[in-house]
Formats: structure tokens, sequence, C-alpha cells
């Protein structure tokens, strides 16, 4: 007979036994009070039976206890009772309750509150999947509802003295600690940023790992190794999600291929064979457009970067002088060929503009490449193009007289930029058209 056994009230024995049972189970709380009076209802009565049988008080009250059964096998039924066989072999192992030594941990309640400021994080963090585009939203959409839901469970698990929690809360400050530090050393010249979390982190460090926590984790049974399984990969996904969601393309965007962009030149000479005229003819279509391409909110005012293109003329180059598949030519501010006055011309499918172009200069192509005049660009509306269409439109460049003698292989540049994602280029000269291909973004222009 143990100890508390002989020095216990047999009342309060059979109240602890019962308390032992619940905290065991996933019983809804709700319900506990009248379950724990029915428990100790039967309890009694089978203490008083043995008590008629001739035991001692504290004999009766173990026998009452033996009658029962173990405490935490019964708490395993009373779940699959109160609950599906799927949650009681799920998430009734992971919350079910053990039996730590009396007093908690110094660090407890700090790192409870670490796991409950994660999961409050996480959550506020859904806000930011309106400026998504679908499957990044997706993603990120999953990775939320994991993280939370792990979370959720670690904070509750934790008050229940389950392992695993432990280990949970050892990974997620493992986590915190390692994007504090990145938050410090990212922080610009002359700038300090203090992460409160990684503060926090830091100062749980200690208890999180030292043998007074582990001792007190230590008395929870396996989860087994299915749901270990179950854990990770859930803990994996929701913080490994979004990493993958910003770095792969999302299908529903569109990409340079998508995209058919033809250059031609028209060139007038002079008697000596200068070129005094560019006529620069450019020609689109996109097979597809963008499925919410400023993300689910389709914010379209707030958002600076709109689809465009530009056009210059260089006095020297031609084809023969670069590569027409990954040139970046920079055309230089002094160029002596300039944009007639006027207004390009620009022609669509239904002989119509309206709605197409957006009023005033281009500022968004200044910086694709700040020496070609903005007078040189164009820019579409939000909405304005249309998938299947074919866009056509005519630049005027002409040779300003009383200058060096008008070049005789000038090179035409138009660089078409989609939002802030990519570039496409071409190529012409007066000897022959090009088509647009795939071009890294200019330093200024990926670093915004």
């Amino acid at each position: 007979m143990s100890e508390m056994g002989v020095s216990m009230d047999p009342t309060l024995r059979l109240r602890a036994y019962v308390e032992s049972i619940l905290a065991g189970s996933s019983v809804p709380s709700a319900d506990r009070e009248e379950i724990a009076e029915e428990l100790y209802g039967h309890l009694w009565q089978c203490w008083q039976d043995a008590l008629a049988a001739g035991a001692t008080a504290s004999e009766a009250v173990e026998t009452a206890i033996r009658s029962f059964g173990e405490a935490s096998q019964l708490g395993r039924e009373m779940t699959g009772a109160y609950h599906s066989r799927l949650y009681a072999t799920t998430i009734g192992v992971l919350l079910s309750g053990a039996a730590p030594p009396s007093g908690k941990p110094s660090g407890y309640l700090g790192l409870r509150l670490l796991l409950a400021l994660i999961a409050i994080v996480q959550f506020v963090l859904v806000g930011i999947l309106i400026d998504l585009t679908p499957v990044r939203a997706a993603l990120f959409a999953l990775a939320a509802g994991l993280s939370i839901a792990v979370s959720v469970l670690a904070f509750r698990a934790f008050g229940r003295a389950q392992r695993w929690a432990l280990r949970y809360c050892q990974f997620v400050l493992a986590m915190v600690l390692v994007q504090g530090a990145a938050t410090i050393f990212s922080a610009p010249p002359g700038g300090l940023t203090i992460p409160i979390l990684g503060v926090l982190g830091l100062l749980m460090l200690g208890p999180a790992i030292g043998s007074q926590m582990g001792e007190w984790f230590s008395h929870s049974r396996p989860i087994g190794p299915g749901l270990t399984v179950a854990l990770v990969i859930a803990t994996v996904a929701g913080y490994g999600l979004p990493y993958v969601a910003s770095a792969l393309p999302d299908p529903t965007q569109v990409s340079a291929s998508d995209l058919d962009l033809q250059v031609a030149a028209v060139c007038t000479r002079d008697a000596n064979g200068g070129v005094t005229t560019v006529e620069v003819d450019t020609r689109l279509r996109w097979s597809r457009l963008d499925l919410f391409p400023y993300g689910l909110g389709q914010n379209d005012g707030a958002n600076s970067w709109q689809d465009g293109f530009e056009a210059g003329v260089s006095p020297s180059g031609g084809r023969n002088s670069v590569d027409w598949r990954t040139a970046w030519i920079s055309i230089p501010s002094h160029t002596p060929l300039y944009l007639m006055s006027g207004e390009p011309q620009f022609t669509s499918p239904n002989g119509s503009v309206d709605g197409l172009l957006l009023a005033g200069p281009p500022q968004n192509l200044a910086r694709l490449d700040p020496y070609v005049p903005a007078s040189d660009g164009i820019e579409f509306a939000p909405g304005g193009l249309h998938a299947g269409w074919t866009y056509e439109t005519r630049q005027s460049y002409q040779w300003m007289s009383g200058t060096n003698p008008a070049p005789a292989d000038p090179l035409v540049v138009v660089r078409y930029g989609h939002l802030d994602r990519f570039v496409v280029q071409a190529l012409a000269s007066c000897e022959g058209s090009g088509t647009a291909v795939p071009v890294a973004l200019p330093r200024a222009w990926s670093s915004q």
C-alpha cells in the first residue's frame, strides 16, 4: 500500500484518483464536474462495499481504486467516449494530461507566453494574404493554418506537461532566435532594430533547455511515431511553405514566354547614306494575362508599378555589335537622334485606345534606364490590356541637322517591363527586325 494511501483521508484519496482520470482525458470542461461526481459516486460505493466486507478504511480505498483500473487508461477510454476515435487517437493523445512533480519549473509561464505570442503573430499575418497572388496566397493560408493549429495545440499541451510541447517550444525558440539575429544584422548602417520576440526568446533559452524543465515534462507518455511524424511535417510545412511560395513562380501569373513583342525600324537615309529618321514600329501581344496581378485585394490604385515599354535609338551599334539574346544596352542621353514632337501613334484591334494608356509621363519606366527620356515611354493603365489582342505603335526619331554626320547603322532598343517582375528587350536595326527576349533586371530596378 502506498504512503499516500496510508496518510491521506480516504475521501480525499478517492477525489485525487478521480482527478487523475480526468487529467488524462480530453473531456470537455463543461462536463467535467458532472463526470467527476459520477465517478466519485461509483468509487464511494465500492469503498463502502469493501468496508462492509471487513476491510479497513485505507484498504477499502485501494480495493475500490484497483477495481476501476489504471487512471491513464481510463482517461484514454473516456476521451474515446466523448469524441470520435480519430480525435481520441490524435488530439486526445496530444492533449492528454501527465502527472508532473508539484510546482512549475522556472520559466514555465514565459515559455507558454512565447507560444501564445507566436500563435497570435501567425494569426495576424493571415492579413497579408490579400496582397498575394492566388497560388502564393493558398500556400501562405495552408502554412498559417498549420502553424496556428500546431501552436494552439502546443500551448494547451504545454499546460498538461506533454513532452512533445516542450520539444516544439524549443524548436520555436530556435526559430525566434535565428530570425531575431537576422533582423539585427540586416538593419541598415547606423540603424538598430530590436526584435521583441527575439529578446523574449533569449531570456527563455536557459529555462527551455534546463534540467528542471526536462524533469517536469519527463512524466508524459510518448505520443508515438505516427503523431511525431505528423507534427514534424506540419511544423516544417507551416514555417517552410511561405519561403517556398515566395521562391516559386505562381502559375496564375504570366511569364516572359506569354508576351510576343516584335520591333522593326524603318530608316530614311540622306545622299551620303546616313540615317536621318527612324520609324520604330512595336507590335505586342499577350497570350494570357495575370490572375489578380496585384494580389487578391486588387488594390490597383496603391500599386506604383504598371506595364509599359520604352524605346531608344543609339547612333552607333547595329545588329552585329551586341549579343541579341542578353544585351542590356544603355543609351546615352546625348544621342543626337531625338523623338520627334507629337504623341506616339498607337492602334488596337478595335481601333480605340480608351482606357489603355496612363495619362502623364511614365514615371515607372525611368527605373528601367534613367538615360532614356521619359517621353519615349508608354505605360498601360491597370486592366487596359486584353489577352489575345495585338497592339501596334509607331515612334519617330529624327537626326539633328548641323551636328556630326548622320549615323550609318543606328541601333533601336525597346524594353518592356511587366510590373516589377521581369523585363524583355528587343533590338532592331535598319537592316532587320528583332524579337524580345528576357533580360536581367538592371541593378537600380531589381533593388527597389
